[in-house]
């Protein structure tokens, strides 16, 4: 008896659902948006990233399981983890976010969750293809929600976003102007940016390049890297760490390196590289990459430049793009930059689509998103391209295609190193049929065409659809 009274005392006032693990109305709205953006940061920076990112060529396994996972030897339960950062740590906390907003009339609130909801909507689609959207997050109403198909889905994420835009549109009370936002402090302008920017993401990810152009467009999505929404990260293991440099400097050193397609792309010293005489991209690789090895490996070509001076003591005084500090990308300027001029290229529009193209090699000319250490101690040249480049003979199109097909590919090279790291770079893999030829793993026809459905939701709903890893998504199905 005297257990049973401690611990009604202990749960009093919370759920014992074992979904709803507290009571919601005890806790603060701010805290189930910032919740919410947590579980996106890790959604999009965690541990599927680094599969992808080395079935795209960006990352080679090295050791233990990640060799198995690098050679394309998973099963679902190794997704588990994503389907959970999506639907649960996102999702079921921005279903809260909304409601409370709602009623609070908190429409900044709301905005913010809208956009959220999107990026993990449409991740969930990207990723594999069909997924529970219309009937989603409803347990435990609905047990085993049905899985609406990719085009519907990517439709529904268009509409939540300009829900969203309309909504950060809307004057909220002065009690609401200040918001528990990681992202951007409550700033309407740029989560309109963002969500304008992912409207245009998601037109190119379904072929629909006009309505992509116009998303991305200065007028509309971000303009200026000020803009860019990163995962902002710290020195404290466990709490801040940017995730790459937690898992290959602290939680698992040595499985995984970057004996890879990417870092040899841009290394001068390789003979195939796509340094020209009007592109040098020393810097650039030395921020991503540490060639030679001698951080987590004796000896290695590349690794992960995971160089930060309060660990490492890497005595240059600046720090790698996967060091504990450093933010990670998430929707930038950079990429929107990028969507513009595929999708004005993909239009026809050769001479829009080189302007947006040298609009972003003359932000990398002007130091990039790279330290001014790195610019010091290594070339950086990003001369602007001409036309003339791309004729057949030029030297953007040294196999004489026709020009417009030689531009295509050089933005369609440029988004594969500017999103480096990046789920992304693995949506482009697939959306271009491989267009860049990423090495593929002895044995296989293919890379791998969509992540397969979790084991925690085969195990639990009956509509799973059955595919296999080399299936291509709908959206992927057509020529590029």
């Amino acid at each position: 008896m005297m257990l049973a009274s401690g611990c009604n005392e202990l749960t009093e006032g919370y759920s014992t659902d074992p979904v709803n693990i507290t009571d919601p109305s005890v806790i603060a709205t701010g805290s189930f948006l910032t919740g919410a953006q947590v579980g996106l940061i890790g959604a999009y920076e965690g541990d599927i990233n680094r599969l992808v990112g080395m079935w795209s060529g960006y990352f080679s396994g090295e050791d233990r399981q990640y060799i198995g996972l690098s050679n394309y030897g998973v099963s679902g339960r190794d997704f588990n983890g994503e389907w959970a950062a999506i639907y649960a740590s996102v999702l079921k906390n921005t279903q809260i976010v909304k409601s409370r907003a709602h009623v609070e009339k908190n429409f900044r609130a709301l905005g913010i969750a809208q956009v959220m909801e999107a990026m993990s909507f449409g991740l969930a689609a990207d990723l594999w293809g069909d997924v529970p959207f219309s009937e989603a997050v409803r347990y435990p109403v609905i047990t085993e929600p049905k899985f609406d198909n990719q085009a519907s889905v990517y439709n529904a994420v268009q509409i939540l976003l300009d829900s969203a835009i309309l909504n950060l549109a809307t004057t909220v009370p002065t009690a609401y102007k200040t918001s528990p936002d990681v992202f951007f402090g409550g700033d309407d302008a740029a989560w309109t940016k963002v969500a304008n920017t992912l409207k245009a993401r998601y037109y190119l990810h379904v072929r629909d390049y006009d309505n992509a152009a116009i998303y991305s467009d200065v007028s509309m999505g971000i303009d200026d890297p000020s803009g860019n929404m990163m995962a902002p990260h710290g020195p404290v293991y466990l709490q801040q760490f940017n995730l790459f440099y937690s898992f290959t400097t602290y939680d698992r050193p040595g499985y995984m390196g970057a004996n890879s397609f990417a870092p040899r792309l841009i290394d001068p010293a390789e003979a195939d590289s796509r340094n020209n005489a009007k592109t040098s991209e020393e810097a650039r690789l030395n921020y991503y990459y540490y060639p030679g090895g001698g951080l987590n490996f004796a000896s290695i070509a590349y690794e992960p430049n995971v160089l930060v001076d309060f660990d490492w003591g890497s005595g240059e005084g600046y720090d790698g793009f996967f060091g504990a500090n450093t933010s990670f990308p998430m929707v930038t300027f950079e990429e929107n930059t990028l969507i513009r001029a595929e999708a004005l290229a993909k239009t026809g529009d050769f001479t829009g689509a080189l302007d947006a193209l040298n609009e972003l090699r003359s932000y990398y000319d002007n130091g990039g998103y790279w330290s001014a250490g790195y610019e010091a101690d290594f070339d950086s040249q990003y001369d602007p391209y001409l036309a003339t480049d791309f004729l057949p003979g030029g030297i953007e199109n040294a196999d004489g295609v026709a020009s417009i097909d030689a531009l295509v590919r050089e933005v369609i090279e440029e988004r594969y190193i500017t999103l480096l790291g990046q789920l992304e770079g693995y949506n482009d893999i697939r959306r271009t049929n491989n267009l860049l030829d990423i090495p593929i793993k002895v044995g296989s026809a293919t890379l791998p065409l969509r992540l397969l459905y979790p084991q925690s939701e085969l195990n639990t709903n009956n509509n799973v659809p059955t595919v296999g890893l080399f299936d291509a998504t709908p959206a992927n199905t057509t020529p590029y």
